[in-house]
């Protein structure tokens, strides 16, 4: 739940407003009439890659498949401030490898794409790319000769593509972001041969090409791992549900490095003081620029859960049940998370009733 920031200092800003109303006639006055400010430039997000980065399978794609979801948290982080307008062109193309991207036409309408941008004054802002899983499902049930020949296929084609998409953008500061490939059979990847250990292989050339090219990566497989009946159709289909690219947007949006204001937290209940009763209501307000993704209570550093999101309230709200605790104060902590990882704590002492 994304609550915006909009705090600020009243004298602060009553005295800019002041200064500001007073210089206006003077600086008409000085240097004519004032020259319309241009409207920012267009920012535009490129998506490339296969059927993932095609929003294959949610329930509305255009709206929750993990490209949109990224082009929203752009435009969202820029709430509060004057916005450009933020343009998704997603080219990818279901089964598409890293071979075929070369070889086939995504290639070249990424570069058509990016030279149109600029032609029109936009800003190329992001370039995600999604490769390497159709390698993998095409060499699914494989033998190791078959599997090692597409890896080292892989290996020699992938760094092509990172190096057609940078040459492609020239010297555009846009940020390119790849992901890498989960794991279905949540296996162990230190065993040799196993379908965890393959996948583990491909991602490591994706790994270290995208080190070698300078590109950041999101990284899917470990993020995954666990969470692969939660977040993917699976067994049923190989491709991520809603849950899954919500997750993978939130990876991009971590990799991208946009986001670097921390949420802010206070606690209203309890406060800083005794007691009445042991069970005590614990009220929180956090708030963050692009979203707070959760918010957790501590009790002497251990964990004691999550505090829930009430919307009448715009507040998180839970209960910390102290009746076992056997110190007479208790130190708690409140931790809120963002979108793009950060954490703010607020640690409080109470003093506990009957002590």
């Amino acid at each position: 739940m994304s609550h915006a920031c909009r705090g600020g200092r009243a004298g602060a800003i009553l005295a800019v407003a002041l200064v500001g109303a007073l210089l206006t006639p003077l600086t008409a006055w000085l240097t004519g009439p004032a020259a319309a400010q241009p409207a920012p430039a267009e920012q535009v997000y490129l998506a490339l890659g296969d059927s993932i980065a095609a929003g294959l399978v949610t329930t509305l794609p255009r709206l929750r498949g993990y490209p949109w979801l990224v082009r929203d948290l752009i435009a969202q982080s820029a709430v509060g401030r004057e916005a450009p307008a933020v343009t998704l062109i997603n080219r990818a193309v279901p089964g598409e490898t890293a071979r075929s991207f070369l070889a086939g036409g995504q290639v070249q309408q990424a570069r058509a794409d990016i030279a149109a941008a600029r032609a029109r004054g936009a800003q190329v802002r992001a370039v995600t790319i999604s490769l390497g899983g159709n390698e993998l499902l095409n060499l699914a049930g494989s033998g190791e000769a078959e599997r090692q020949a597409g890896l080292t296929q892989f290996r020699s084609v992938y760094p092509a593509v990172l190096g057609a998409v940078k040459a492609a953008l020239g010297d555009t500061p846009a940020e390119i972001v790849v992901t890498t490939s989960y794991d279905l059979s949540a296996g162990d990847p230190s065993v040799a041969g196993s379908d965890a250990w393959w996948v583990h292989q491909f991602n490591e050339v994706i790994r270290q090409a995208a080190a070698a090219a300078g590109v950041r990566v999101a990284d899917l497989e470990p993020a995954f791992r666990g969470h692969i009946r939660d977040w993917t159709w699976y067994p049923t289909d190989v491709h991520p549900n809603n849950a899954g690219h919500a997750a993978i947007a939130q990876l991009v949006w971590q990799a991208l490095g946009y986001d670097q204001t921390p949420p802010s937290v206070t606690v209203e209940r309890p406060a800083p003081r005794a007691l009445d009763r042991r069970l005590a209501t614990v009220r929180v307000r956090a708030t963050d620029d692009v979203g707070v993704t959760r918010v957790e209570l501590l009790a002497g550093g251990e964990y004691v859960g999550e505090l829930l999101y009430v919307p009448s309230q715009d507040a998180y709200l839970g209960i910390w049940d102290g009746r076992d605790w056997a110190e007479p104060t208790a130190r708690l902590t409140v931790r809120a998370s963002d979108l793009a990882g950060h954490q703010t704590e607020a640690q409080f002492e109470v003093a506990l009733p009957g002590s």
